[in-house]
């Protein structure tokens, strides 16, 4: 397997649990009902929202370029990682965690037996999430009020339309 960039893809240890093409496939069907849509949302630099909660503390080395004025005399500064990073082990599994809890906190409730797929039964709305991707599906009139509820708490891209998700048009 490769990445966008044509590389070989390293795979981390799965700490999360990804939507299937199944429940997906559900979730545009539902916004293809009469006075449904689909909407979708890129989260902006998804693990840094979220706190790096560990067992083990994880210092990084500052770049000498970005050194303050005080620590140009150490040898190799150093500082404590309080935020999640992409590489880190564990970045993935505090994001979902992280988003999830959010994800509750507004009344979702997950979906038995389809990981990370939430129903809003209030406004009877579907969410999947794919990562740092997420589709919302059903009636149009709610949509707005989620994405503003949403973006409160977590810092997205403007929603739009469902153009392509997971090489679904």
């Amino acid at each position: 397997a490769r990445d966008e960039n044509g590389a070989i893809a390293v795979f981390q240890q799965m700490a999360s649990r990804p939507t299937t093409i199944t429940s997906l496939n559900v979730a545009i069907g539902y916004g293809c009902l009469p006075g449904h849509s689909i909407s979708v949302a890129d989260a902006i630099k998804a693990y840094c929202q979220s706190y790096l909660k560990t067992d083990t503390p994880t210092y990084i080395e500052i770049p000498k370029h970005l050194c303050s004025p005080e620590m140009k005399g150490i040898h190799r500064p150093c500082c404590l990682l309080i935020k999640s990073l992409y590489g880190h082990p564990q970045a993935g599994a505090l994001w979902e965690r992280h988003l999830t809890a959010i994800i509750l906190e507004m009344g979702g409730k997950p979906v038995p037996d389809h990981p990370s797929v939430f129903w809003f039964e209030s406004r009877s709305l579907l969410l999947i999430v794919y990562v740092d991707d997420l589709l919302l599906s059903g009636p149009s009139k709610h949509h707005d009020d989620f994405w503003q509820e949403l973006r409160l708490k977590v810092d997205t891209e403007d929603p739009e339309p469902l153009d392509r998700f997971l090489g679904r048009h």
